[in-house]
């Protein structure tokens, strides 16, 4: 009996192309619509397909949300098979088992990881389409494979003056057994991996061919809105059909969970019927939704020794709360700074759509999500079919920022599909419901206790957390006694060498839906670590490079990072009054950053310069493209640092818009420097790691600037206005 693999090969050996899925289990590959569908040209499932034209298909893995992902992946696997980077042609993804990752188990896109968990991922899809050619071609040409040479595309027998395309031997090439251990390249070898060249992506970005979630369209499409209470939590108390089908273009309109579906035949009239038809919500649950509540209880929390949870280990080495607390008591001189930081939105600009077709026996989805293997889960347990039945298609994403890891808009979308079989339906939230329905990122406050000598030597610390426990909120199990991750994790940098460290955390529950923001945890916890460390510093008059310098003595990396930063950002040099610069430096994500700002404060009216950033994440795919990350976590963080937020009153989000809910224009931008480590370490991630240490080192900066550090974010709910 021949296998689903044999078939999968044998399949696609017949129209003249190579397809390869490299490192995932036999039940994996043949999950689904793969086999079902490999004779066709363009099929998804596997990471290459070179085709007799001699073009070579890569598919990426990893949803592109604009963090250069769909470029990067496949120059790996380019590199490995020698291939022509002018003929790769890149693939999005489906949601499919062909693509979990042998790490994690998983086919998602977070956490920075897409590098670091499908770098060998990519080099062993590559190097075996590399060694499977060379197979081929020695066969037909009578010779040893070790004789064959692998540039540019192209396979040359330099001892007999024969050469040829990837595409003359692909069929025969498809019909070999798929190496298990092929040899990869040495790093001095590479030709792409280290190069920035220009992004795949760009130019159908530029021309508009790009397909983003919400330009998905079919000719007998339905368009759906959504009509649902303001409040973070609610339930459908009563909504009137009727006043939905008055209304023009309107289709239908019933219950879902999250409110009331309207289906229309254009996206404008469903979101105007939606807005104008009767509807009544209970808002109950949310009553205790008010900013300055919320903010009540969670300094109140700061003093609630008995819900306290610890993490159990630090740095590798277990908590001594006992040692550390007795520390701080006997040390000779104490400290405590309390810092806070706001509830956050995600604010793509893409809001949140999906594309959606239930049949009677599969499901199909065209969305730009972040979790393909839960959103097919979410589509089985909506419809009742079996998984291999539920199809997921992976869309550009116009931003994703932790907010299309969750899968709700997905199921929205199935969901009101299954009411209307057969007949694609495309749901778009409206940009008011993005930012009042959003999984935000929790508001924190953290108090942090510390002794130090009479020298200035750090003795000990303790910092406590609380707020909203994230990892709670998305249903994940902790064992007894552990903090909320998200909560507690990198609180205090680990990095940093001295003794007597504790974290711990009280949660504050609340109602408000929560998520991953850009950076996760370190989105607020690299400003309270940092921001730790540089109160130490001016409290024991050191300076706050010399510092961190001497706390990462024996961390090269770390010490290296911060002294190429300080030299590149001029550190000493005197500064006009009203000037300041500040330093700050983070570690997450297998990657290093450090960055100093510099401001001008005049009465209270902040305005940004200057931006230097030093970042090594080890092995660099494209330069370029990590510079543009970096770049772009900067923006990120400094958009938030300075006026980000999102405050709640009766039961509701007060910012709707962008109007409300700013981000930072091009005009507002600094001058932001980039400098890139070489490096033979393994990859670290590029997407996120930028993000943590702008806001410390915002207020770092005001502080030389003015004597006055701002505790709390954004720095405009600290009394300063932005130029």
């Amino acid at each position: 009996m021949i296998t689903r693999r044999e078939f999968m090969h044998a399949s696609i050996a017949t129209t003249g192309g190579l397809l390869l899925a490299i490192g995932v289990e036999e039940t994996a590959i043949a999950d689904g619509a793969i086999a079902d569908r490999a004779g066709a040209r363009g099929v998804f499932g596997a990471y290459v397909e070179i085709a007799p034209d001699g073009t070579v298909f890569v598919t990426c893995p990893q949803s592109e949300m604009g963090q250069g992902i769909h470029d990067g992946l496949p120059k790996i696997l380019a590199d490995e098979l020698g291939a022509d980077w002018s003929r790769i042609a890149v693939r999005l993804p489906t949601g499919d088992d062909a693509f979990v990752n042998p790490t994690t188990k998983r086919h998602r896109t977070a956490n920075s990881e897409s590098t670091i968990i499908y770098f060998d991922v990519m080099r062993k899809a590559g190097a075996s389409a590399r060694e499977m050619l060379v197979a081929a071609a020695a066969a037909a040409w009578t010779v040893p494979a070790a004789e064959i040479g692998v540039a540019n595309g192209r396979l040359e027998h330099r001892a007999s003056g024969r050469s040829a395309g990837f595409g003359e031997f692909a069929a025969a090439a498809a019909r070999l057994p798929v190496p298990t251990t092929p040899t990869l390249k040495p790093a001095d070898e590479f030709t792409l991996i280290g190069r920035s060249t220009r992004r795949k992506d760009t130019p159908a970005k530029v021309d508009g061919s790009a397909v983003f979630g919400i330009d998905v369209h079919f000719p007998d499409m339905e368009f759906a809105a959504l009509r649902r209470s303001s409040a973070v939590t609610s339930k459908l108390a009563r909504f009137s059909r009727e006043s939905a089908l008055k209304q023009k273009g309107v289709r239908d309109a019933f219950a879902i969970t999250d409110g009331v579906a309207v289906i229309a035949d254009s996206t404008w009239h469903a979101m105007q019927a939606a807005a104008a038809m009767d509807a009544e919500f209970d808002e109950t649950a949310a009553s205790s939704v008010v900013s300055d509540a919320i903010r009540t209880r969670m300094l109140a929390a700061l003093d609630d020794e008995r819900a306290t949870v610890s993490r159990p280990a630090f740095g590798g080495a277990p908590y001594d709360r006992a040692a550390t607390q007795a520390a701080i008591a006997a040390a000779p001189v104490k400290h405590e700074w309390v810092y806070e930081v706001p509830f956050l939105a995600h604010a793509a600009l893409e809001p949140l759509c999906a594309t959606a077709i239930v049949r009677p026996d599969s499901c199909e989805v065209w969305a730009p999500a972040q979790q393909p293997d839960r959103c097919r889960d979410a589509m089985a347990q909506i419809t009742g079919l079996p998984r291999a039945a539920c199809q997921i298609n992976i869309t550009f994403l116009g931003g994703g920022f932790g907010r299309k890891w969750e899968v709700d808009f997905v199921r929205q979308a199935v969901e009101i599909a299954k009411q209307r079989p057969g007949r694609p339906i495309k749901l778009t939230w409206t940009r008011e419901q993005d930012f009042a329905h959003d999984r935000y990122r929790p508001a924190h406050i953290v108090r942090t206790r510390a002794g130090t000598d009479r020298d200035g030597r750090i003795l000990a610390m303790h910092s406590r957390t609380t707020g909203i426990s994230m990892w709670k909120y998305q249903g994940r199990a902790l064992p007894p006694g552990m903090a909320d991750p998200f909560a507690s994790g990198l609180l205090i940098n680990d990095r940093y060498d001295f003794p007597n460290k504790v974290v711990d955390y009280v949660e504050t529950p609340d109602p408000i839906p929560v998520g991953t923001w850009r950076s996760v945890t370190q989105s607020m916890n690299g400003f309270f670590s940092e921001s730790a460390i540089d109160d130490l510093a001016y409290a024991t008059r050191q300076d706050p490079l010399a510092l961190r310098l001497a706390l990462t003595a024996k961390d090269e990396r770390a010490n290296g990072l911060l002294k190429l930063v300080a030299e590149k950002a001029g550190w000493g040099t005197k500064l006009p009054r009203g000037r300041g610069r500040g330093i700050a430096y983070t570690f997450g994500f297998d990657s290093y950053c450090a960055q100093v700002i510099e401001v001008t404060v005049k009465k209270n009216v902040v305005k940004v310069d200057r931006i230097v950033a030093a970042f090594d994440c080890g092995m660099v795919v494209d330069p370029r493209n990590v510079e543009a990350q970096v770049e772009g976590g900067i923006v990120w963080g400094l958009s938030a640092a300075l006026n980000g937020r999102m405050s709640f009153a009766n039961g509701a989000a007060v910012e709707r818009n962008f109007d409300t809910g700013p981000i930072l224009r091009m005009h507002e931008m600094p001058r932001i420097e980039v400098h890139v480590v070489r490096s033979t370490a393994k990859p670290g991630g590029a997407g996120e790691a930028s993000v943590p240490p702008v806001a410390s080192a915002l207020a770092g900066a005001i502080q030389m600037a003015t004597g006055k550090r701002p505790r709390r974010l954004p720095i405009v709910d600290a009394g300063y206005t932005i130029a």
